[in-house]
């Protein structure tokens, strides 16, 4: 006879769902974040402490009386939602290394001359990434990025380094009687530590690329390896808060731990369309301008009179032109929008 041990809840007795890589199951029934007895042993587990939910209302009737796009509507502004998280982010610490081959022109006399360069670099850094497949929303990736640009200083020990930008606290003092008190739910991690290396190392190629890539340049090849060398799990508090504006739903994202605004989805003023709509009127005016001097016979006689400035003559309507057209891309997308995300 087989005997199946079904997992419940330590809060409301629910059963459990489980796979080998949880660390913390959160109960779908209340939100309890149940852990097993080895996550009291599990080093490098952590969630951070929050800002109350009043306090997050603070700054949120707070950014509506100084911000301008809410000049006229602050009387009509409701609050309909207050919801808190804990999101889990996997910290990983990534040394690693690369190289970069690309396009570039060296001046020879009064020519340029192509050649390729290789460039190799070393770096450590430390990435973070949601330890969530299926992201619960774009705020969380946000959030991440935002919490990785914070750290400057990197320690030998990951808790070390953690613990200089944020208020970390070992899982292990996640009480029952604690939980009560944090008000927010647990949402659960969907991979485990290996997965996780995986998808630091991404990050960490993606990061390296940013950053040893020249811009605005062809780039023949990249590479990059690497190891992650220290890894943490840390539970991070995320506040949203829904409004409505006359028929409309937007919301802002808070980091719960510092108080700043994570991401906003907030609604587009007239006079903010008038303005995206004037800049993108500019950007027609300018690509239309200077795109017209290329068909013009008198400016390619100037061009050929310029003799050493001729590279440049024709080279900036050219960049003008160009400069145009991406005003009235960008300022025309804005302008048929009805909501803006402010990061």
């Amino acid at each position: 006879m087989v005997i199946i041990e079904v997992l419940r809840c330590k809060r409301c007795g629910a059963p459990l769902e489980t796979t080998p890589e949880d660390i913390i199951v959160v109960c779908p029934y209340c939100g309890y974040p149940n852990s097993y007895d080895k996550i009291f042993t599990e080093k490098n587990v952590f969630f951070v402490e929050s800002l109350p939910k009043k306090e997050i209302l603070r700054l949120f009737w707070e950014r509506v009386r100084r911000d301008k796009d809410y000049l006229g509507l602050r009387g009509k502004i409701e609050v309909v939602k207050v919801e808190g998280f804990y999101v889990p982010m996997w910290f990983g610490k990534v040394r690693g290394h690369g190289y970069v081959r690309f396009v570039a022109y060296e001046k020879e006399g009064n020519e340029k001359k192509r050649v390729i360069r290789y460039r190799q670099f070393e770096e450590s850094n430390i990435v973070c990434v949601p330890a969530r497949r299926s992201v619960y929303d774009v705020t969380v990736e946000a959030l991440a990025k935002k919490l990785e640009r914070r750290i400057h200083i990197t320690f030998e020990e990951m808790e070390n380094t953690l613990r200089h930008v944020m208020d970390l606290r070992p899982i292990a003092e996640l009480t029952p009687d604690r939980w009560e008190d944090l008000e927010l739910d647990f949402l659960n991690t969907d991979f485990g530590k290996e997965q996780a290396r995986a998808a630091l190392l991404d990050r960490a190629s993606d990061r390296a690329k940013r950053t040893h890539v020249p811009k605005d340049t062809e780039v023949k090849s990249f590479g990059f390896d690497g190891e992650v060398e220290d890894i943490a799990l840390v539970f991070y508090p995320l506040w949203k808060v829904y409004y409505d504006i006359e028929g409309g739903t937007y919301f802002v994202a808070y980091d719960g731990h510092k108080g700043r605004e994570a991401l906003a989805l907030e609604p587009v003023r007239v006079w903010r369309k008038v303005a995206y709509a004037l800049t993108a009127l500019l950007g027609v005016s300018m690509a239309a301008l200077f795109s017209a001097l290329y068909g013009n016979a008198e400016y390619w006689d100037f061009v050929f009179q310029a003799e050493r400035g001729a590279i440049i003559v024709l080279l900036v309507p050219g960049i003008l032109a160009y400069t145009g057209f991406e005003l009235a891309r960008g300022y025309g997308r804005k302008m048929a929008r009805d909501v803006r995300v402010e990061k």
